[in-house]
């Protein structure tokens, strides 16, 4: 089996200059997307920020070429909440092994300020959602390169 890690190498200050184009970021969520849950609600909605507008989060977030704010409604029911929110983090996965193959770098951020709801005003969220997780979005200079393990992980799998 050959296994390919995502990683996530943390803070990053070596971006190229290469814009992150919003038809790229579109083209790889219809793929993404495919995480429903078991209600088959896809509860999500993205707020892109892109070239020549993300000064907005300075302060906020590590610099980067553009931003991916992942929302989801925020529902009444704590089962369909927590499905919901599963089903978020499917899709941020999904997004980052897309991402990955066209050597775009995601790395994930869950700043204090996405729960305060003044800020997540500021970027449009509504206040019936909340804010997953920012994403923070670039092409690396050098471009980062997919990392093979070398052996397959140690399953725990009990058959009833």
């Amino acid at each position: 089996m050959n296994i390919t890690g995502v990683s996530n190498t943390g803070l990053t200050s070596n971006y190229s200059n290469r814009p992150v184009p919003e038809s790229h970021i579109l083209d790889l969520l219809n793929v993404a997307v495919w995480a429903p849950n078991d209600g088959l609600r896809e509860p999500w909605r993205f707020i892109f920020i892109g070239s020549g507008s993300t000064d907005i989060m300075a302060g906020l977030q590590e610099e980067a070429p553009a931003y991916l704010i992942l929302v989801i409604k925020e529902e009444r029911d704590p089962h369909k909440r927590e499905e919901d929110f599963a089903a978020a983090c499917c899709l941020m996965q999904n997004f980052h092994m897309l991402a990955q193959e066209s050597k775009l770098h995601v790395r994930m951020t869950m700043n204090d300020w996405i729960y305060d709801r003044t800020s997540a005003h500021r970027y449009g969220v509504h206040q019936e959602e909340r804010i997953v997780a920012v994403l923070e979005l670039g092409y690396l200079e050098p471009p980062i390169e997919p990392v093979t393990a070398a052996h397959s992980p140690d399953l725990n799998f009990e058959l009833l």
